[in-house]
């Protein structure tokens, strides 16, 4: 059912570079469209695909290397004799042979530490992918739950045009009886007027949020699935931010490939200090000629072997070597202090993040009974204002604070999920798996 699936939405893709869905489109749905038509997961992939083929080129210097050459040539020969008088000789002969020759390095620190640091530069490729992986789940969930609070805020915004409507229709009947003074409705007109405004810019922060999320999704139309009403609200596992800062020090992709980086421009060091050590090669050579015919002769062959040992001893070029060496001593140096600061924002982002997924789970608990009180003055200031003990601005209020209280919880869940990936990526840990987790918790 699985590969069907994959096999279906790929046939979509492939026949048109957008989609159109008319059933919503649930978090995993819209990864799957994000693997295929996100730009810096597929850079990472093509880098990982180039960093690969430095090993072999690298290990290709300390292999023999081996040359053959061949010539087949006729020659056209004038001569003329001033002393026999004779006059001019034409002659016309072949010259050809060929050669073949290796080179097998024996000792070059150079070949041998670009190998190794061939091999240092594979592995950060890879872990440069995995994080470009996290990074779209990442970024995709964030713009995922920016467009359902933005639906949310637009929803709460046409709730009060509503409510505020409603507000100011009564105001003015109370008014025209007597019941309120002029100031009512000018307080509820002010409030519709606020409502209005706030109901426009909802509508413009809505198609933003979708266009972020069309962007990496390539959908030209589809529905989000929103939040469910209510879904597991838990603090981390272990609840321990020692062991989250501990994961983040040993397993953060990112500080993976600083510390990469690190060791490549150690070995930058050794390389260019090698300038300074010899080189020991053995070459073998054998060598083929020879030559038909011409003025003196039938011709000559020439045939010769060659092996050996060959010693290069680098003696003087001009401080360049010293210097090259130094500068790769400063970038070693940069790569430290790089990988020192990122140390540190990596443990300030995981501690943010895990009191973050504690702050923002205390205050959905909290603002949960906000609501509930929230609502319940709204109906007593109703309930009061038909008697007469409450007035309009006490009930405008009331309605203002019912609606800031839903849609401060629904940020507040949004934060929730978002403090748990990001928690999970500062630990080096966010995957599919916890998307998928979260892909749960949205209405079915």
């Amino acid at each position: 059912m699985k590969t069907l699936r994959k096999f279906l939405l790929c046939l979509i893709l492939c026949s048109s570079p957008t989609v159109n869905f008319a059933q919503p489109l649930n978090l995993v749905t819209a990864y799957e469209l994000a693997l295929e038509h996100d730009a810096d997961l597929h850079a990472a992939y093509n880098q990982l695909l180039s960093s690969k083929e430095v090993k072999p080129q690298a290990l290709a210097d300390l292999l023999p290397n081996i040359n053959a050459s061949a010539r087949s040539d006729e020659v056209r020969q004038e001569s003329e004799s001033s002393f026999s008088g004779s006059g001019k000789n034409t002659e016309q002969f072949r010259d050809e042979g060929f050669s073949i020759s290796l080179r097998q390095p024996l000792f070059n620190w150079a070949y041998l530490t670009r190998f190794k640091q061939a091999t240092k530069q594979v592995s950060k490729a890879e872990i440069n992918y995995q994080l470009a992986e996290q990074a779209l789940i990442l970024r995709l969930t964030q713009r995922y739950m920016a467009a359902l609070q933005a639906e949310v805020n637009l929803k709460l915004a046409d709730d009060d045009v509503k409510a505020f409507t409603r507000q100011l229709e009564q105001a003015k009947v109370r008014f025209d009886v007597g019941l309120v003074a002029i100031t009512d409705v000018h307080d509820a007109q002010a409030r519709y007027d606020l409502a209005i405004a706030t109901q426009i810019a909802a509508h413009d922060t809505l198609y933003s949020a979708q266009e972020a999320l069309r962007e990496i999704i390539q959908a030209n139309t589809f529905t989000l699935t929103p939040l469910a009403p209510s879904f597991p609200l838990a603090a981390p596992e272990p609840n321990k931010i020692g062991h989250w800062e501990t994961n983040a020090a040993n397993n953060n992709l990112a500080l993976k490939m600083a510390r990469h980086d690190v060791s490549i421009a150690k070995k930058d060091i050794d390389i260019n200090r090698s300038g300074h050590y010899p080189t020991v090669d053995i070459v073998a050579s054998h060598q083929y000629s020879e030559t038909g015919g011409g003025s003196f002769g039938t011709g000559f062959r020439n045939e010769s072997d060659r092996l050996g040992v060959e010693l290069n001893l680098p003696l003087f070029a001009g401080g360049k070597t010293s210097s090259k060496t130094r500068q790769a001593a400063f970038n070693h140096q940069q790569s430290l202090d790089v990988l020192q600061s990122l140390q540190r924002t990596t443990l300030r982002e995981t501690r943010d993040a895990f009191r973050g997924v504690t702050t923002n789970l205390k205050r959905v608990n909290a603002l949960k009974q906000a609501i509930i009180s929230n609502k319940s003055s709204l109906d007593a200031n109703e309930a009061g204002l038909d008697v007469g003990t409450r007035t309009i601005v006490d009930v405008l209020n009331a309605q203002s604070n019912l609606s800031r209280a839903k849609l401060e919880l629904n940020e507040a869940k949004i934060n929730y999920i978002l403090s748990i990936l990001n928690l999970k990526h500062s630990a080096g840990s966010l995957s599919k798996a916890d998307l998928e987790t979260i892909n749960h918790w949205l209405e079915h």
